[in-house]
């Protein structure tokens, strides 16, 4: 009421993050997503394979299509950008990981999966968590504003 009455009557509007605290998530994995995409994604005997050269430049690509998902105000293009993010954040470094397991030999032996791969993998899930998190409140507030103002 305080806010109103300063405002002139007009409610307060909200500030960022606008749909909690997992709009604010998705900044943060897609902002980790971006500087993982160029560190070591496997290392060998021989030295480390750079992100970028080995499909990193996708994972960069998505983590710039999320940024603007974590700060926009409409649900669904958030649930879209962070739906990005999620499926080439955990399938291409999936692709590299199994690409490694059937060319190079037994894990441990010959190679390790680097810093970024592992980053980059953690952050789709994290933006996976995210889709699933936005769709579920979405439904819950779809269920609240169809129950009549006499029902509540």
């Amino acid at each position: 009421m305080a806010d109103s009455a300063q405002n002139g009557g007009s409610p307060a509007r909200r500030r960022w993050p606008y749909l909690g605290r997992p709009q604010g998530l998705l900044l943060v994995a897609a902002l980790v997503t971006m500087i993982a995409s160029f560190l070591p994604w496997l290392d060998t005997a021989l030295g480390s394979t750079n992100g970028a050269a080995v499909g990193g430049l996708y994972t960069f690509y998505a983590g710039l299509v999320a940024v603007p998902g974590a700060i926009l105000r409409r649900r669904r293009v958030v649930i879209v950008h962070a739906l990005v993010l999620a499926m080439v954040g955990i399938g291409v470094p999936t692709w590299r990981l199994l690409w490694a397991l059937g060319r190079l030999p037994g894990l441990g032996q010959a190679w390790l999966p680097g810093v970024g791969l592992m980053l980059v993998l953690i952050s789709g899930g994290v933006a996976g968590w995210v889709v699933v998190s936005l769709v579920r409140t979405q439904a819950a507030d779809g269920r609240r504003s169809s129950v009549s103002p006499v029902d509540r």
